[in-house]
């Protein structure tokens, strides 16, 4: 029969192994979560990368925008300078037409 003393120390090797496999229970549902975590972690990443691309090309459509911007600005500054151009133009051509040849339509 055994004594007292193995008894105890079986029971406890039991114990021992009972909480060595909830442990690796817990740590095999841990493994588990952190391989969903990590799934789901990629695929965020992969989202972030097609939203970066698609930013980079609204960062070039907004740049090209502008870049028409500043060409139709200028292009608006010269027809400004050629229409200040022919209004001096037509107030010359006013003063030295007398006044009484526009309205007879004749130049003398």
């Amino acid at each position: 029969m055994p004594n007292t003393q193995t008894t105890q120390i079986q029971q406890q090797l039991v114990q021992c192994q009972q909480a060595i496999q909830q442990l690796v229970q817990q740590t095999q549902q841990a493994n588990q979560v952190y391989q969903q975590m990590l799934q789901q972690e990629r695929q965020n990443a992969e989202v972030l990368q097609q939203l970066a691309q698609r930013e980079q090309q609204a960062v070039r459509n907004i740049q090209f925008s502008l870049q028409g911007h500043e060409v139709a600005l200028q292009r608006l500054q010269q027809v400004s300078q050629v229409c200040n151009q022919l209004e001096q133009t037509i107030r010359f051509t006013e003063q030295q037409v007398p006044v009484t040849a526009q309205f007879q339509g004749t130049y003398r």
